[in-house]
Parts: C-alpha cells; sequence; structure tokens
C-alpha cells in the first residue's frame, strides 16, 4: 500500500489518445483471459463495448502487446503483457509526484495516464539538477517510519541516523514535498534527496532513448 509512480513508453499512432491505447490493452487482455476460459463479456471486464474500441487502433498495437518487467524485477521473474513499457518508477516519492499532477496533470490527481512532453522532461532534470548541485546533506536524526505506543494510544515517529538538507529552502520551493494517503515522508533529508538524484540520473537516459515523433511518453500513479 501507498504511491506508486511510473514514466511509461508507448507507441504514438495517428488519432489514437493514451485512453484509447489503455482501452486497446484491457481488450487484449480480455482475449487472453477468454482462451484461459473466462465467460464475462468485454462491457464485464473493463467496462466498455467492442463497438467503442478504436478499431484502427488494435490492428496497430497488437504487435506491442508483449511481455514486459517492472524495473525491481531485475531477475524477469514476473513478466506481464503490456503495450506500455516502463521506463521509470518511484515509490512514495511524493515530491516528485507533485510536480507531475501540477505540471502535467492540470492539478488533476485522477490515477490516469498523461502525456509528458521532451520539454516537461528536461524541465524536471534541471530542477533536480540545481537540488543535487545546490543542497548540502549534515548527519542528523530522520524518521524512518512509525509505530503505535500503547501507552498513549498514538502513532509515534521512529528515528534513525541518517542525513538531513541543511539548506533546504530551495528543494521546497523548487520542488515541495507534498502529504498524502500513505505518499510517505514530506522532511528534505537523505529520502528525499535518493528520489531527486534518481530523477535526475533516469531523465536524460529517457529523453535520449525515446523518439518523441513516433513515440509518447506518459505518467501515471496509483495508490
Amino acid at each position: 500500500m501507498g504511491l506508486d509512480m511510473y514514466l511509461q513508453r508507448a507507441p504514438k499512432i495517428e488519432n489514437c489518445t493514451l485512453q484509447d491505447i489503455k482501452v486497446v490493452e484491457s481488450y487484449f487482455r480480455w482475449k487472453d483471459a477468454k482462451t484461459r476460459g473466462e465467460k464475462c463479456t468485454l462491457k464485464e471486464w473493463c467496462g466498455i463495448s467492442y463497438k467503442d474500441l478504436n478499431k484502427k487502433a488494435i490492428k496497430q498495437l497488437e504487435p506491442y502487446f508483449i511481455k514486459r518487467y517492472q524495473a525491481w524485477d531485475k531477475e524477469h521473474k514476473y513478466g506481464f503483457n503490456s503495450i506500455f513499457e516502463n521506463v521509470g518508477y518511484w515509490r512514495k516519492a511524493n515530491a516528485i509526484h507533485a510536480w507531475f499532477v501540477d505540471n502535467v496533470q492540470d492539478g488533476e490527481d485522477d490515477c490516469e495516464p498523461h502525456e509528458v512532453s521532451k520539454e516537461q522532461l528536461m524541465k524536471l532534470y534541471l530542477i533536480c539538477k540545481t537540488i543535487v548541485t545546490e543542497s548540502t546533506l549534515a548527519p542528523d536524526k530522520v524518521i524512518n517510519g512509525q509505530r503505535f505506543n500503547n501507552e498513549t494510544g498514538e502513532w509515534e515517529n521512529i528515528y534513525e541516523d541518517g542525513y538531513i538538507i541543511t539548506n533546504p529552502e530551495l528543494a521546497a520551493k523548487l520542488l515541495p514535498t507534498q502529504s498524502g494517503f500513505f505518499f510517505g515522508g514530506t522532511d528534505y533529508d537523505e529520502y528525499y534527496m535518493e528520489d531527486v538524484k534518481y530523477t535526475f540520473e533516469l531523465l536524460p537516459k529517457i529523453i535520449s532513448e525515446t523518439d518523441f515523433d513516433k513515440q509518447v511518453i506518459s505518467y501515471r500513479s496509483s495508490w
């Protein structure tokens, strides 16, 4: 349970939206389920009828519905078929999530896929570069979870030795944290900096490996 965040790459097809791709993927999965003996209709499976599908997209997207793996599945043990290729993953990186919601999703946190342009990826990269370059870490106590105190009847923070950002004003201005249900911590500490560094290193790779004329990058989240 918690905030999971994905950057995904998919083929760009004329007159085909991200929602079309998502629905066509559901159609392909429904077809696979039918071969395994599932009895439900497409409408029962994903809430749409065959007549509402983008028929052109079905034919064009079928070659891309192949075995994929999550970023954490290094040994490729838990494959799943998908049109979307996972190219980035965060867990409870609420500051990164808040940036995508504000700058890509028009402020609507709806757990739906949203297209991310090359320019937007570069903008986030430059923000992370500034924070990585100009922030200073120093030893201190950091929060690493919570536990329930039976005596007080309240939750209390668990502290451990770690590092905090000594000049958090810059990070708070450029990439502020955001509280939420199982969104993770909101302190400007080593965990925050790990997410920023990961993003700083990830985005140039995505930008260089993506043909933005033929492919689309999307962001989605779930919790």
